[in-house]
């Protein structure tokens, strides 16, 4: 079998929907031979070029047609790719939440992996290289809300803002993680998220 032969039929009896990269062929060549191989199974249709290096075996819906990956997944691919943690930031963080109903043109993660940027139709996503600190949280919720707030700012915290993060928070079963990672945060996001730990303690006592 010829190598474009190899990843054929690896990419056949791969799930549709999930993301491959050149990487993942690299025991049948070197990195341009893999690429052509994948350019091959690209025109074939077998699976779509996401961005440089990144493809998507295509998945689609009865009523919604062709399906594509969303920036979490991507970020999530790439980050296990190169055994990297990852923290979504800014208006990202707020979406993800519920904070913004709005689905950001630009998604930033923060990473202890490479710094790059990844162009995706119209969207971007960018990872910023950060200190591990940022990353040392003991719950994965505790570092979206502390961005999250980080990027919304304090005096446009809302009633409704703290209402939101009080239910998921309630619903996450990691109230102690929470009030252990909030102290790393900036002063006032503390007073903000201890208040809410304090209002579940006293509802759920």
């Amino acid at each position: 079998m010829t190598i474009s032969n190899k990843i054929e039929a690896i990419i056949k009896q791969t799930a549709k929907g999930k993301l491959v990269f050149i990487s993942d062929f690299s025991e049948f060549g070197n990195y341009d031979t893999v690429r052509k191989s994948l350019q091959r199974l690209v025109n074939k249709r077998l699976i779509t070029r996401i961005s440089k290096g990144i493809y998507y075996i295509p998945k689609k819906d009865n009523i919604l047609g062709a399906l594509y990956p969303t920036a979490e997944e991507i970020g999530k691919a790439i980050a296990k790719r190169d055994k990297a943690r990852i923290i979504p930031t800014g208006s990202y963080a707020q979406h993800l939440l519920g904070l913004s109903t709005q689905i950001p043109m630009n998604v930033v993660y923060l990473t202890d992996g490479s710094a790059r940027k990844i162009k995706i139709g119209n969207q971007t996503i960018v990872f910023k290289k950060t200190s591990p600190k940022n990353l040392s949280f003991e719950s994965k919720l505790s570092s979206l809300i502390i961005q999250a707030l980080k990027s919304k700012k304090e005096n446009n915290v809302t009633q409704t803002d703290k209402r939101v993060l009080k239910e998921i928070i309630k619903k996450s079963n990691e109230i102690d993680k929470i009030k252990t990672d909030i102290q790393l945060a900036p002063v006032w996001i503390r007073k903000i998220v201890l208040q809410i730990l304090s209002e579940i303690r006293n509802e759920l006592a």
